[in-house]
């Protein structure tokens, strides 16, 4: 006789049982962690990710250290300009409990990369830290803000604008320090649509870029401050296959030799077993559907334009009001996700100016199915152009326009034609308007 077992199948978890779950895991928290609940009282936690916790808190002893050179930023500007004093007597900070199993040298570079913010705004900085035994606390202002998913439908065209002065400002900031942020996406952008300021958070992923450490192994050269972003240019100083005779970078083959080329079975079929090449080590750290081509080719020269590609993402599932955008499941899916809008051959110039080889024959991302960006946005989101009962359709169109211009500039798949951040708060769509009026 065979004796079947059932099981219940799990209730999800209702808001009050996720309350508790929360409160003990708090009170857990501020039992393992000396000096916690002496110096701070934790109201919520505030997201979780794979390296750490943040949680909100009230610092509790915050009058009794010097704290003006930080919290001058939390205050509100009156018409002029002027910081209107605070009245108020609870300050809250973010709390970030980074897990034992990040290394060291990750956490010592997260914590020098936030330090080194202090004195910019629209960034997260560093106010303290301290560690005890195997647990590290780093202390931060805290920033109101709305969930992504909250808004990113229904923002009109003046908030939009306002989102993209503060992230692309705090990438100026960033940048000017030389650091790559490596994972701009909305979940660390804490943007309040009722003030309209918007904060770049953790640094967990983010890396010094060095000129010394340049391997040139690509196509493109090392950024200047006259080419932030570096340039095109072949370098023969480097073995490739685009080099060679009838390669694309190369000499070319007579038409006849082509011909019989084409016609003949290739030479090469598959790939070499037991291959004795080392394999290409590149840096692919950033968050799914949203890192650069450069960075799913394993380009190991990467630059700061990596966060302009990003934030181009960030501003296409505004455009599109679809998000997330891409949703693959490793990087040769988020190479195709992205051909397929860019098509084959773009994506296979791109692909050599990394000294990579794109092949692909899937017809849907054959050149025949190419759009340019602003065509794709009409394609997935036809009203965006629809002005509706707007007082001004004349003014909407034009914002469209340009934003959807702003969009184009980040995503160029040719990491060096992107505009910086400085170039990109020049834009006319960031420009100010007296009149800004709703999408």
């Amino acid at each position: 006789m065979v004796e079947w077992l059932t099981y219940a199948r799990p209730c999800p978890s209702s808001p009050l049982q996720e309350l508790e779950k929360i409160g003990d895991e708090i009170e857990a928290l501020e039992r393992s962690i000396r000096g916690l609940a002496q110096n701070y009282q934790i109201v919520d936690k505030l997201g979780e990710g794979t390296f750490s916790t943040v949680y909100k808190a009230i610092d509790v002893n915050h009058l009794d250290y010097f704290n003006r050179w930080w919290t001058w930023k939390t205050l509100k500007q009156d018409a002029t300009g002027r910081y209107i004093p605070s009245t108020r007597k609870t300050v809250y900070v973010a709390l970030k409990r980074i897990y034992v199993t990040s290394s060291p040298a990750r956490i010592l570079n997260e914590l020098e990369l936030m330090e080194k913010m202090r004195p910019y705004d629209n960034v997260a900085f560093l106010i303290t830290a301290w560690r005890h035994e195997d647990q590290i606390m780093a202390v931060m202002p805290y920033s109101r803000h709305q969930d992504f998913r909250e808004y990113y439908r229904k923002i009109p065209l003046s908030d939009l604008k306002c989102y993209f002065r503060c992230l692309f400002g705090a990438l100026e900031s960033v940048h000017s320090e030389n650091i790559m942020h490596r994972d701009v996406k909305p979940a660390n952008f804490l943007y309040d649509p009722a003030t309209g300021y918007g904060t770049l958070c953790d640094f967990g992923l983010a890396e010094l870029f060095d000129p010394l450490e340049w391997r040139g192994k690509c196509h493109h050269v090392c950024p200047s401050v006259a080419d932030p972003h570096g340039t095109t240019a072949i370098n023969h100083a480097v073995h490739s296959t685009h080099l060679l005779p009838g390669g694309a970078l190369g000499p070319q083959k007579p038409a006849s030799s082509k011909l019989k080329s084409a016609m003949a079975p290739p030479e090469r079929v598959g790939y070499l077993k037991d291959d004795p090449r080392p394999s290409v080590r590149a840096n692919r750290a950033g968050t799914r559907g949203f890192r650069a081509p450069e960075v799913l080719l394993k380009c190991q020269d990467q630059t700061v334009s990596i966060d302009i590609w990003s934030a181009g993402i960030v501003m296409l599932a505004f455009l599109t009001k679809r998000f997330p955008l891409f949703n693959a499941n490793d990087d040769n899916e988020a190479l195709l996700e992205i051909a397929t809008i860019f098509g084959r051959r773009r994506m296979e110039q791109c692909a050599m100016l990394h000294n990579r080889t794109f092949k692909c024959n899937i017809p849907s991302v054959e050149e025949a199915k190419t759009h340019r960006i602003p065509d794709w946005i009409k394609l997935v989101n036809p009203s965006l152009w629809n002005p509706g009962d707007h007082p001004d359709p004349l003014k909407y169109s034009q914002d469209v326009a340009q934003a959807v211009d702003l969009c184009r500039e980040c995503l160029h798949l040719d990491c060096t034609r992107r505009l910086t951040a400085s170039q990109l708060l020049q834009h006319p769509f960031l420009g100010l308007d007296l009149h800004d009026d709703g999408m």
